[in-house]
């Protein structure tokens, strides 16, 4: 008799690694290539874990004047804090295999790490130019962008526009546009912590493709996630940080939100003077 062919050997998905991973199960049979998929993912995780396993905050509402909710609302079901980990390392090995940022976006848009998944459009991964004199960072798209699937597309990235174009800059020329997440949030509210944490390998990969030589962080939320701070932003502003990303040194300065300068225009005088401190840092 012709003997019997081996077995094939068990493969695992990524999520099942992650699963298995996050449960302290290690299977010593699992084929080499499975395994490092959670070296790769593994490494990336710690401010990722830290945050989504942090208390979620309610959730705030965004400004009015950024698009008002055109779906109706589904309550996404609890999470576990392993769920979230297991559910971040997939993003993460997802991201960090990634070679470009239009593989990044497929990637992004089989995402199903959260589940701002289940609300969106499009995925709206950022516009610009690569290697971007400013990389300006939202904290997650509008109601006009989830349908374009381009970032900043409301009135308030009309506003943005005109600030850059103050000090000599433009999406189109020297400038590269994205957001903490990359889905719409429901109803326009803020994104969630885990919801972040979730998304936070695409930006940190964005990062690394694009290498930006500084960054204009928008928004309380967008400011202390990228620094790891709870500081207002009253505290942040008007001083340059730096941000470390895959051995780059990136300075970063903080300012108030585009959308958040139209229903408060007494604080464009402020806004002005974070842009004379980041036009500072150009070339």
């Amino acid at each position: 008799m012709t003997p019997s062919p081996d077995p094939k050997p068990l493969q695992y998905s990524a999520l099942q690694l992650a699963w298995l991973h996050e449960l302290g199960i290690d299977k010593p049979w699992l084929p080499g290539d499975a395994r490092a998929t959670v070296a790769i993912a593994a490494p990336a995780l710690a401010p990722a874990l830290a945050l989504a396993l942090a208390p979620a905050p309610a959730p705030a509402a965004r400004s009015a004047t950024r698009g008002a909710a055109s779906k109706p609302q589904q309550a996404a079901a609890p999470m576990s804090a392993v769920s979230i980990a297991a559910m971040t390392a997939l993003t993460a090995a997802a991201a960090a295999t990634a070679p470009d940022l239009e593989s990044l976006t497929l990637a992004a848009s089989a995402c199903q790490a959260c589940g701002l998944c289940r609300q969106r459009d499009q995925v709206v991964m950022g516009q610009g130019v690569t290697q971007p004199a400013i990389l300006v960072i939202g904290d997650g798209p509008g109601e006009q962008d989830d349908r374009k699937g381009l970032p900043f597309m409301a009135e308030s990235g009309a506003l943005l526009d005109q600030m850059l174009s103050t000090i000599g800059s433009a999406r189109t020329r020297d400038v590269y546009l994205t957001n903490l997440v990359k889905c719409r949030p429901p109803g326009n509210r803020l994104a969630l912590r885990e919801e972040i944490a979730a998304c936070q390998s695409y930006l940190v990969r964005q990062l690394e493709l694009l290498r930006p030589f500084s960054i204009l962080a928008l928004g309380r939320v967008v400011a202390q996630s990228l620094l790891n701070t709870d500081e207002p932003l009253q505290n942040l502003r008007g001083r340059v940080h730096q941000l470390e990303v895959a051995g780059q040194t990136i300075p970063l300065v903080a300012s108030y939100h585009s959308g958040h300068l139209l229903n408060h225009p007494a604080d464009k005088a402020a806004a002005w003077q974070d842009l004379q401190l980041l036009r500072t840092l150009r070339r």
